[in-house]
């Protein structure tokens, strides 16, 4: 119980700080509108090409009010970010290829790794280390296991995909697994 009241506050505390300091993350021109001359999303070259990955919108996972949001590019980078779903409508704007990460806000911009049918990736929030290890599951859906190096708490998130334009699901998708 005490984990997830950390988990809450942390996502509140992370989402308020990107709504303040989030212009100032991205390119210097602010974020890239949908639909505007943006860099390509559908590009034929990169490791992650061929991996059922989607590279044309992000795919989403809820837990409460808590928002997990990845976007995939084929050069092999994936871009995450998480809010609450008060600034939910504005995080989307940063899972852009030219956001800089910043660990205190939950914003980063990290290689991903393909090991066999594998997707592996490790952001580095402000202490310790957080691994995500998974597979696609479908056209429309990835399953991580997300593995807290900090809090040893280990979470199977079932990420469903939201092409670009389109209004998320308001569906839960929290699965806890025990520390082994």
């Amino acid at each position: 119980m005490n984990n997830t009241i950390k988990t809450i506050l942390i996502g509140i505390i992370a989402a308020l700080a990107i709504a303040l300091v989030g212009k100032s993350l991205l390119s210097p021109d602010g974020p890239i509108p949908a639909g505007s001359d943006q860099p390509s999303t559908t590009s034929t070259d990169g490791p992650l090409v061929g991996s059922g990955l989607r590279f044309d919108g992000h795919y989403r996972y809820t837990v409460g009010n808590l928002i997990y949001l990845l976007r995939f590019f084929p050069e092999g980078r994936v871009v995450t970010v998480n809010g609450t779903q008060e600034v939910e409508k504005d995080l989307p704007a940063y899972l852009v290829r030219e956001t800089r990460g910043n660990p205190g806000l939950g914003l980063h911009n990290v290689p991903v790794d393909l090991v066999g049918d594998s997707l592996v990736f490790i952001t580095h929030p402000e202490k310790g280390e957080i691994e995500y290890r998974g597979v696609v599951v479908s056209g429309s859906m990835v399953r991580f296991l997300r593995h807290s190096h900090i809090t040893g708490t280990r979470q199977l998130m079932e990420y469903v995909f939201q092409p670009d334009g389109t209004s998320p699901s308001q569906e839960d998708t929290a699965q806890v697994v025990q520390p082994l």
